[in-house]
């Protein structure tokens, strides 16, 4: 196509059809901002890391990409047969869009269906959602301008129908939109980020408490946020709140100036993560929860997790802080022998404070706290014995931080559950519903199956598996289906993911496997639930995965 061509070929386009063409690129723009929802969803979930956005197209083996294949396959053969058809009849000027419904038609249905699928984290319409999806429509319809005049200038079988190409070219859109907009994104979090670091350093009073692990960060950040806030007026990140922009949000909407300590969760998916967060905040108190694998997929090795999580002890060490380790963790109990000052914390590892006389069952846990000449009797609904330990780890800080034993008793007394991790809900159905949806680590679903194992009738897992393993990952289901051999009745693996790996442990645990039930999604697995269970039945949701799984 040489220049002059082109130039002739423009010249010859008249008035009405530019109206047409840019008609045509402007519906279909509006069309294929719906069909990259997907994309841009994913693009979101990742944490707008392009990492994530190319794992998702690896984790779902480009299954998303073949749908947008299949769009464009039948709508630029439909587009094609019909114009080759009805070529005789082109006299009559309407007739040259019939081939173009087809591409409407079949792209509404794609939209239809896209949104008709149930989403458990919907994309969020952000002020940075928002500026992304005006540069994505940008060069969506100067794709779309371009292609639509290819067509009718060079290919006139196929004519205005050359728009339906250019579905398959939306991840590709979608990442230069990423690139057009990281310059101007950066500007924003730096500049949202500093506002907050200025925050916290104006504030002399406050102090900081950084909480890092694989597992465990939520739950420390809860317990001991209710414990200290008898003494304390206490702000923490709330929910899952552990990035830059996270923590940024938190200090300048939830933190107040009369505000004496504040609980950073930090959460990390490669090294310097943790680093990042500690120059904004500032902490002197740190709690290292436990070290595994989870994450292995983005962090590459064990060791790597090691290092991020270190990065918190670093800067607390650094500064003459107060540090604290879970040394119950093997990696963690590793990760301490580096620091000398550092407290090792397992169950009643500090002569000061024991606790006695521990039951734990379906309905929480009691025991007796004793501290030097004073020993008090608790209780708490939190399950698992796993959180009897989470509880002496936030005593050991609580007094640290001069907090009396009947002010940390009362604080352990107020401890609520946390929604969906061993979260007990009340069924409309006859069964107990046991919630630990939010996510799973290796250690985790060890805790949630002792949980489970407390309580009568027929037991029920539903679950796809652990995931973000790397290689490590089927050996960990495998595992994990031997452990759920032990405990349970019956088991839906409501996945394809780890569908094998856990089938197998089942089977070599001996597990009955005409009860190894396994369906496409949570909303099946309930309905076959419905189908198995009885009155006094419980039932264990044990890990949910997001939608870049699906």
């Amino acid at each position: 196509m040489n220049a002059y061509l082109l130039v002739k070929n423009l010249s010859e386009i008249t008035k009405n059809d530019n109206i047409v063409l840019v008609s045509i690129a402007v519906l279909s723009t509006v069309l294929f901002v719906f069909v990259g929802y997907k994309l841009m969803q994913m693009l979101q979930l990742t944490g707008y890391k392009l990492k994530g956005y190319f794992m998702w197209f690896k984790e779902t083996k480009g299954a998303y990409f073949s749908r947008l294949f299949m769009l464009t396959f039948l709508s630029f053969a439909s587009i094609l047969m019909t114009n080759v058809l009805l070529e005789d009849f082109f006299v009559i000027n309407i007739l040259k869009f019939v081939g173009i419904l087809f591409f409407f038609l079949f792209s509404s249905l794609f939209i239809t269906n896209l949104f008709s699928a149930k989403q458990k984290t919907p994309l969020k319409y952000t002020r940075r959602m928002t500026r992304f999806v005006v540069v994505y429509s940008i060069l969506i319809f100067g794709v779309s301008l371009a292609i639509i005049y290819i067509g009718f200038m060079f290919i006139p079988y196929v004519s205005y129908g050359l728009i339906s190409v250019v579905p398959i070219l939306l991840p590709l859109i979608v990442i230069l939109a990423y690139f057009i907009t990281y310059p101007i994104e950066k500007l924003i979090s730096t500049s949202y980020i500093k506002k907050a670091k200025n925050v916290i350093v104006s504030n002399k009073k406050i102090k900081v408490i950084g909480i890092t692990g694989s597992y465990g960060k939520t739950t420390m950040k809860n317990i001991l946020g209710t414990i200290l806030s008898e003494k304390y007026k206490v702000c923490i990140t709330p929910s899952s709140y552990n990035t830059p922009l996270g923590l940024a949000k938190t200090i300048l909407s939830n933190l107040e100036e009369n505000d004496e300590i504040f609980i950073a969760e930090m959460g990390a998916r490669q090294e310097k993560d943790i680093s990042e967060l500690c120059e904004m905040v500032n902490p002197t108190v740190g709690l290292i929860t436990g070290i595994g694998n989870q994450h292995l997929l983005t962090f590459g090795s064990v060791q790597s997790i090691m290092n991020a999580k270190g990065e918190l002890a670093d800067y607390i060490t650094k500064n003459n802080g107060k540090l604290y380790f879970n040394i119950e963790s093997k990696n963690a109990k590793t990760l301490s022998n580096y620091y000398e000052n550092a407290t090792k914390v397992a169950l009643n590892s500090q002569n000061l404070l024991k606790f006695d006389n521990i039951e734990s069952n379906k309905d929480g846990s009691s025991f007796d706290i004793c501290y030097k000449e004073k020993t008090i009797k608790t209780h708490t609904i939190l399950l698992g014995e796993h959180n009897i330990f989470n509880i002496y780890f936030a005593c050991l800080v609580a007094l640290d931080l001069g907090l009396s034993l009947e002010q940390i008793v009362n604080g352990i007394n107020k401890l609520a559950s946390i929604p969906h991790r061993l979260d007990i809900i009340k069924s409309t159905s006859t069964y107990t519903i046991i919630d630990d949806s939010y996510n799973c680590s290796v250690e985790g679903s060890k805790a949630s199956l002792n949980v489970l194992s407390k309580f009568d009738g027929q037991k029920f897992v539903i679950t796809p598996g652990i995931v973000e393993l790397g290689a490590e990952q089927f050996n960990a289901n495998f595992e994990f289906g031997k452990d759920m051999a032990k405990v349970c009745d019956y088991v839906i693996i409501d996945s394809t993911i780890n569908y094998n790996a856990i089938h197998a442990g089942l089977v070599f645990g001996n597990f009955d496997e005409t009860k190894i039930l396994q369906t496409a999604n949570l909303t099946q697995a309930v309905e076959m639930l419905n189908k198995y269970a009885l009155k006094n039945d419980v039932v264990l949701f044990e890990n949910d995965l997001p939608d870049n799984y699906n």
